[in-house]
């Protein structure tokens, strides 16, 4: 049963907000070795371009089967391998820092 507050509580109105691109802050490809479980896993969310502000509410996550998008999806396939071949690079630049 709601109970009457004496004074009322009043919150400021809040200003028109406007998020006009996507940033995708997670990316994951797990088990890549399995086709039936090999996944592709990322999360999208709402951005201002101009104040770089996210919407954080609107996140959006997707997944699915990697093996399944790289082959049916354009361009996929030669991406995910670009990204695969990269990886010994950036170990061996992550090493030289220790």
């Amino acid at each position: 049963m709601p109970v009457p507050i004496n004074p009322p509580i009043v919150t400021p109105s809040v200003a028109k907000k406007t998020y006009d691109q996507w940033f995708f802050p997670n990316f994951s490809a797990v088990n890549l070795h399995d086709a039936v479980n090999a996944t592709l896993n990322f999360d999208q969310v709402p951005q201002n371009s101009e104040n770089k502000e996210f919407l954080w509410s609107d996140k959006v996550t997707s997944s699915g089967n990697f093996w399944d998008i790289v082959q049916n999806v354009p361009g996929a396939g030669q991406v995910m391998q670009d990204v695969l071949d990269i990886l010994p690079a950036i170990k061996t630049y992550l090493d030289s820092k220790k």
